[in-house]
């Protein structure tokens, strides 16, 4: 989204990395050492309660970034940062980056833009976990994953997943086996894959069209979809 030459600028500065699949970038209170732009990986920030039960706040694919603190000089993370989905990561140094904020406007305003919609997008998931079905929950969750991995497949834990919507492992297993029985996803061992994305849209809670559209309004541009692998 940046001018060609403002990115020229920043483009030396940048470090192409592939993390291991459930890498932790940063614990709560760590120092944010880097800001990630995922390409075809996927970053989940999740919130991280006393007790140690985790709940995911968002999602960062490569529509979007790892590190928005640093937009006000903030170094140290308030959540717990992983690796959600392998593949590759554009990186910069906490240091580099706050210097190129502080050097072009443009970049500025696509922070702050995109810092809303993850406010909106966090926002937004903590009324989807509490009012919507599970089944529907998953549906926008494995859409939003395949968005911002930029694939309609990957590979997945039930255990994580459990993690990631805040309920059990078998109530994630009933709700994997009932888009299954659909025909909308194929999942086994772990491996996610999209059969039928129009239907899964269908199926998917309201939250999965309502956070495309504050995308496209704020940061003035879609989130490129994968296609359809019934096609």
């Amino acid at each position: 989204m940046l001018p060609s030459r403002e990115f020229e600028k920043i483009a030396p500065k940048l470090e192409r990395v592939t993390m291991e699949l459930r890498q932790v970038i940063c614990q709560p209170g760590d120092p944010i050492r880097y800001a990630h732009f995922p390409t075809t990986s996927m970053l989940s920030s999740i919130v991280v309660l006393s007790g140690g039960i985790a709940v995911e706040a968002a999602t960062i694919g490569n529509e979007g970034m790892a590190g928005v603190g640093l937009l006000i000089s903030q170094r140290a993370s308030p959540y717990r940062v992983i690796q959600q989905v392998e593949g590759e990561t554009l990186r910069i140094s906490a240091d580099h980056f706050e210097e190129a904020l502080a050097a072009s406007r443009s970049l500025r305003d696509i922070i702050q833009r995109y810092t809303f919609t993850l406010l909106q997008q966090s926002g937004q998931n903590a009324a989807c976990n509490l009012h919507h079905p599970m089944d529907r929950r998953l549906s926008r969750w494995l859409l939003q994953t395949s968005d911002r991995a930029g694939r309609s497949d990957f590979f997945i834990t039930q255990e994580f997943l459990s993690e990631m919507l805040g309920v059990s492992r078998q109530t994630v297993n009933g709700a994997a086996r009932t888009l299954q029985e659909r025909r909308l996803i194929n999942y086994r061992r772990g491996h996610v894959a999209i059969q039928d994305r129009p239907g899964l849209e269908a199926a998917a809670c309201e939250c999965y069209a309502i956070f495309n559209d504050t995308y496209a309004r704020y940061m003035q541009t879609t989130i490129e979809k994968p296609a359809d692998p019934s096609r």
